[in-house]
């Protein structure tokens, strides 16, 4: 592993600091700032109201948020998460490039010898509100960057993200632990084939291969540029898995032909709409019996007034367009409208993060 240099190194470390300060003292403070406030208990009451209309989430959030904000820790707070979701990439670019002879260097030596598992499709059409999305303030969205892969490999990664404290990860979680929580929700261990939507890279299905040593792994994802880093991790670490450039409601899979599918943090990141039609989607080329993960930031219903202003702010600070109209949703009762039984929905940590949603297609 090529690393940063000192200075670039440094620069990531004050940010994630910062936002481990943020999310946890400063965060501590808001909570208490909001539970003193005379309103607290009666919206507390009215959250448990359970599924509502967006429209009427929409004015229960804009009320929670005239409390919450009356809390100088909270806006401190905001003002401190919005600097670093910024900042990641203004110093993380910088100290990557002071590198970028050693990693082109090391992606020619490491290049992969057998292409056959990547298979991407330049004429695949990309959605409309997929488009232009510059996700997670990324300059340029997810193919914006060419050396994405060691930014977050050996920047982001390890210095900001691994200590949590952003969007619904809680602060001192480990990220990576909790996808192998995630995928421990699977009831079975036999799976023959396993499909993971919008997997990006190979960090799930990495894991995957952890747990499912004999199966046989599939991802899709929209974006070339993440599925060739997943392929060139995949290939380098001998994980044996298959990357195809596809849209997650029309998958180039036969019916039945998957004995599981995980889509881990996916579904915030698109309409609820197309969510549902995934979720058919998934449910067609699942074999009778297959089961279906989901893991995904919790929905308002799920959490307190306050962490549901909170994951509401990244729709409009985080370049998250969907993230509240995602929260609004009910997936549960998308996968049983699609045909899925058993299905369960459920936290793994406090703060409703990871939030489980699984079923299974009937034998």
């Amino acid at each position: 592993m090529i690393t940063l240099k000192q200075r670039g190194r440094a620069g990531l470390q004050f940010l994630g600091s910062l936002q481990q300060f943020s999310s946890s003292e400063l965060r501590d403070q808001a909570e208490a700032d909001y539970a003193a406030q005379p309103e607290a208990p009666a919206l507390a009451a009215e959250w448990q109201a359970g599924d509502v209309r967006p429209h009427v989430w929409r004015e229960r959030l804009e009320r929670a948020r005239d409390v919450v904000e009356r809390s100088k820790a909270y806006r401190y707070n905001r003002f401190y998460q919005r600097f670093v979701a910024e900042q990641n990439f203004v110093r993380a670019i910088p100290a990557v490039e002071q590198r970028r002879k050693e990693w082109e260097a090391l992606v020619e030596a490491k290049k992969p010898k057998d292409e056959s598992r990547l298979k991407l499709d330049p004429q695949l059409p990309i959605p409309r509100w997929y488009e232009g999305v510059e996700w997670h303030l990324e300059p340029g969205g997810w193919d914006g960057y060419d050396l994405a892969m060691p930014m977050f490999m050996a920047g982001i990664g390890p210095h900001v993200f691994a200590l949590g404290g952003y969007a619904a990860v809680d602060v001192n979680c480990d990220i990576r632990s909790q996808r192998k929580n995630v995928l421990s929700q699977f009831r079975r261990r036999d799976f023959r084939r396993i499909y993971e939507a919008g997997c990006g890279g190979a960090t799930t299905l990495a894991v995957a291969r952890q747990l499912f040593p004999q199966a046989e792994l599939v991802g899709g994802d929209l974006s070339p540029a993440l599925l060739k880093n997943g392929h060139f991790v995949s290939e380098m670490m001998n994980l044996g898995i298959t990357f195809r450039q596809e849209d997650a409601t029309q998958v180039a899979e036969a019916d039945g032909s998957v004995d599981a599918v995980i889509s881990y943090a996916v579904h915030h990141e698109m309409p609820p709409a197309v969510s549902a039609a995934m979720i058919r989607e998934m449910f067609r080329i699942l074999a009778p019996g297959g089961e279906m993960v989901i893991s995904d930031p919790p929905p308002f219903r799920a959490v307190s007034p306050m962490q549901a202003v909170i994951l509401d702010w990244d729709t409009d600070n985080r370049a998250e367009p969907f993230f509240s109209a995602a929260a609004m949703a009910n997936l549960a009762q998308m996968m049983r409208d699609a045909g899925f039984v058993d299905v369960e929905e459920y936290a793994l940590e406090k703060r409703g993060y990871p939030w489980v949603t699984r079923g299974r297609k009937p034998a």
